[in-house]
């Protein structure tokens, strides 16, 4: 027994198995499509149609509507009509989210950071689906 604790391979183990299992992690995080600042400049109240909206930008992530409420409407029976009539239907929103991410895994102690940060369009349609308002926040330029 003696013997085993003067050998060195105990220790090399030990030392081989810390460093096997510590690490860091670096990386980055997307989500949804870019919203191109070129387009946005186009934009312009009273003119321009939903049509024109969905064709620069795509589909709207969602409608500015809670989804609870419009199952509750759904199952009390309350709407006579098709759900994009109501007002609340004429919210467009567009959101791209942009992370940053750095990890240190060591056997004892773990840290994880991120920072996270988001681009926001939201486009407000009037009754005859064209731009009444809309606001744009560029939030990924905070991260490097």
């Amino acid at each position: 027994m003696k013997r085993l604790l003067r050998s060195p391979f105990p220790i090399i183990v030990i030392l081989s198995l810390i460093l096997h299992l510590s690490g860091c992690v670096v990386g980055r995080y997307y989500e949804g499509p870019q919203i191109s600042p070129e387009k946005i400049g186009e934009i312009k109240p009273g003119i321009t149609t939903k049509q024109e909206i969905i064709s620069w930008f795509g589909p709207p992530q969602n409608y500015i509507s809670p989804t609870v409420f419009n199952e509750i409407l759904r199952e009390m029976d309350v709407t006579r009509e098709p759900l994009t009539n109501y007002p609340f239907a004429n919210i467009l929103s567009y959101q791209y989210n942009r992370g940053n991410i750095q990890a240190i895994v060591l056997v004892l102690f773990n840290f994880v950071e991120a920072k996270v940060k988001s681009d926001h369009l939201v486009i407000f349609l009037d009754e005859n689906d064209r731009v009444k308002y809309y606001g744009f926040h560029k939030g990924t330029d905070e991260l490097q």
